[in-house]
C-alpha cells in the first residue's frame, strides 16, 4: 500500500522512494507534529490525524535519524526506506514554496473553458486550418 505524506505542497510518497513516518503516540511530540503541519494547513489538528496519517522523510533532518542509521544510509549499506526516526524527532524542514501548486481562480479556469470552447468551434468550422496552425498565427 502507497503511503502518501500529508504536509502541505508535498508530493513525496513510499512509492517515490521516500520514507514516510507514522506521527508518534507521545502526547507532547504529536503536538509538535500537528504544529508543523499546521503551517500549510491551517485547519489540521489532532483529531485530523488517522492511522494513514504520514509526513515523509524529506521534513525531518539527519540528526532526527538513529546515529547508526543515519551513518549506514550515507554509506549507503542502509536504504532510507528502512531509517527509524529518534522518539523525541520533529520535522522542521518545508517544502519550498516553488514546489506548491497554486490553486487556480475561478476566472483563469472560465477563461481557457471559453478559449477551448472557440477554439474547438473554429476547429468544427476549419479543420485544415487549424492544421496549419503556428505559433504566430491568428485564428
Amino acid at each position: 500500500m502507497v503511503s502518501y505524506c500529508i504536509c502541505g505542497g508535498c508530493n513525496n510518497s513510499s512509492k517515490s522512494g521516500h520514507r514516510v513516518h507514522c506521527f508518534p503516540k507521545d502526547k507532547g511530540i504529536l503536538r509538535s507534529w500537528v504544529q508543523f503541519v499546521k503551517v500549510r494547513w491551517s485547519d489540521f489538528s489532532a483529531s485530523s490525524v488517522t492511522a494513514y496519517s504520514r509526513i515523509c522523510s524529506a521534513h525531518f533532518m539527519e540528526e532526527d535519524y538513529h546515529s547508526g542509521d543515519a551513518k549506514m544510509v550515507s554509506l549507503g549499506l542502509k536504504s532510507k526506506r528502512t531509517a527509524k526516526l529518534i522518539p523525541t524527532a520533529v520535522p522542521s524542514v518545508h517544502a519550498n514554496h516553488s514546489a506548491c501548486p497554486v490553486p487556480r481562480s475561478r476566472d483563469t479556469v472560465c477563461r481557457k473553458r471559453e478559449i477551448a470552447t472557440v477554439w474547438g468551434r473554429h476547429w468544427m468550422q476549419h479543420p485544415k486550418s487549424v492544421t496549419n496552425y503556428s505559433c504566430g498565427g491568428q485564428l
